[in-house]
């Protein structure tokens, strides 16, 4: 038998990571960077001895990264989160690598290039959804732009909502949706205060069943979404917007930079005035909204189904398998 697991950077995947170094298998890696998940299994248990010897490991250089664990340990130097991926173990442990990126693929080769690898996009379901913009109290000519999943300092969300706000200047029938749970390193209210966003920012927060999210995703007209910095992950987010003919402005780095160019506006990280071209533009031409929702969409059906997935990963499966039999 030839284990499969599905490892992201959470602390959800505690015992799957457990198992893969001591059962290896094939890992599909969602997302590049695993720094976050590896402070919390090791620093975060109180095992500051582990997370410097992961550290050492993955830079293959024992002062260095003893010298870099120890800063973190006592406060001299941030949690390099974003910047060392901290995953050289997980993939010198497993039989092979899938990934959804060339993005990632190419870094994980850097490392291990005669490690078997295959690009395989994620699989996304395309579910019916419905608007649910009379919750809101708004008419139909007002364009929706939103964010959506967990607010975090990452998803940029300061930068989109200040962007609106000067945007609505030339379009006042722009309105943006938040949906999802705030994080601590955000204030999303204080924002609002601050850029006297209350008339036309909708914060829904926690949305707690699929259905539910889908149809807020429905809801708007063009969602946003930003990651500055990125850990290399492939976001739900923008491919179940893609299924819902719903056209993306995200940033041109990472996976991102890999979307089909007519299905999301691609602009430079942190750029605030490609932003606010980027928005004006979707906000003044629905039928380029619609054009782009359109070509998302065919990009999941085509590329995101089990049918397109299924046979290189079987065949994958096999030739990984095969030498151990």
């Amino acid at each position: 038998d030839l284990p499969l697991y599905q490892m992201g950077n959470s602390d959800q995947h505690e015992a799957i990571y457990d198992l893969l170094l001591s059962h290896p298998g094939v890992v599909v890696l969602h997302d590049y960077f695993i720094h976050h998940f590896m402070h919390y299994h090791t620093a975060g248990q109180g095992h500051w001895t582990e997370y410097e010897w992961e550290m050492i490991y993955n830079l293959g250089a024992f002062d260095e990264g003893r010298r870099l664990a120890r800063a973190v340990r006592h406060g001299q130097a941030a949690v390099p989160l974003f910047d060392i991926p901290l995953n050289r173990r997980l993939i010198d442990t497993s039989l092979g690598i899938v990934v959804h990126s060339q993005f990632a693929a190419a870094r994980a080769r850097q490392g291990r290039p005669d490690l078997p690898l295959l690009i395989a996009p994620p699989l996304i379901e395309i579910r019916d959804g419905h608007s649910r913009r009379a919750e809101l109290g708004l008419p139909d000519e007002v364009v929706i732009f939103g964010s959506f999943g967990q607010v975090t300092a990452e998803k940029q969300i300061d930068l989109a909502l200040r962007t609106l706000a000067e945007v609505r200047d030339d379009h006042p029938q722009s309105h943006y949706l938040l949906v999802g749970e705030p994080q601590p390193d955000v204030d999303p209210a204080a924002l609002l205060a601050e850029i006297d966003g209350a008339g036309f920012v909708h914060s829904i927060g926690f949305v707690d069943t699929l259905d539910a999210f889908v149809d807020w995703i429905h809801t708007a007209d063009v969602v946003v979404n930003l990651r500055l910095p990125t850990v290399g992950e492939t976001s739900a987010v923008a491919l179940r917007a893609m299924a819902a003919a719903r056209p993306l402005i995200v940033f041109d780095h990472g996976w991102y930079s890999e979307l089909p160019a007519d299905a999301a506006i691609k602009v430079p990280p942190g750029d605030v005035a490609a932003m606010g071209e980027a928005m004006a533009r979707l906000a003044a031409t629905p039928e380029l909204r619609q054009a782009m929702g359109a070509a998302g969409r065919r990009y999941v059906e085509q590329y995101c189904q089990p049918a397109h997935v299924a046979r290189s990963m079987i065949d994958f499966l096999k030739a990984v398998l095969e030498p151990h039999r």
